[in-house]
């Protein structure tokens, strides 16, 4: 980040509440403006899915390949978070005049990348009644407790559960979520994940559990029997309460 009195780069260990340049003494923004963000997702080839923008850890944002949102940031200090699959890039933002985010994930090294271009002469701050056709984008969810309120969509929540299991003749670990549960084996990357709003029914079946989802498509795992009704019991309040029966 560049002060836009001295020119000089602001220190990576800024405190993000300051509201003067340490180096010139200047102001870094005037309180109480807002400018308009235009972000601009980019992507190289079709069927990559959705991006998602965290501001602050206060808003989620969805973009698609070629779409463009527009936003409205208060002057000061904001991340920028996006996600893309596993990936992560965060970008923290001075924010005293409009800017144009370009965001895209490089299908070749992997990564998400972002440019940042000022829109000239936007100093004053955003006139929302010269907006035109551009509209404001509205979040997927808000929220005011910060990053851990997300944690669910990204899949990075703590367990309520976590059981050592068997399925067919697979063994490995069973970890129960408010909003899921996962099934995974000790060095195999990959995760059988079954989200509760796509459960029909949970069903005992000789000291196993049977949850059957859409499509009629059965996951069967034996559990220990000294949780084998706690963890029933969980899983059926809590799919009650995802799918709101």
């Amino acid at each position: 980040m560049i002060c836009p009195k001295c020119g000089k780069s602001l220190p990576e260990n800024l405190n993000m509440k300051i509201t003067f340049c340490p180096i010139c003494g200047d102001r870094l923004f005037e309180a109480g403006k807002k400018y308009l963000i235009e972000i601009q997702c980019a992507g190289q080839r079709t069927g990559e899915g959705t991006m998602k923008m965290f501001v602050d850890d206060r808003q989620l944002y969805e973009l698609t390949p070629g779409e463009n949102i527009c936003i409205l940031l208060d002057a000061g200090f904001h991340t920028m978070k996006f996600r893309h699959k596993i990936r992560d890039k965060v970008i923290d933002v001075l924010i005293n005049s409009s800017y144009v985010v370009k965001a895209y994930f490089n299908s070749l090294s992997g990564l998400i990348e972002t440019n940042i271009m000022k829109v000239d002469d936007s100093e004053e701050g955003a006139n929302l009644d010269a907006l035109g056709s551009k509209q404001l984008a509205v979040p997927v969810m808000e929220t005011e407790d910060g990053t851990r309120a997300f944690d669910v969509i990204l899949g990075e929540d703590d367990p309520d559960y976590e059981i050592k299991v068997t399925t067919g003749l697979r063994e490995g670990t069973l970890r129960l979520y408010s909003e899921r549960c996962e099934f995974s084996i000790e060095g195999v990357f990959k995760k059988e994940i079954i989200n509760y709003k796509e459960v029909v029914e949970v069903k005992k079946k000789m000291g196993s559990i049977d949850i059957v989802c859409d499509g009629n498509v059965h996951k069967v795992y034996s559990i220990p029997k000294d949780t084998y009704n706690e963890v029933l019991a969980y899983l059926t309040n809590r799919i009650r309460e995802v799918k709101g029966r």
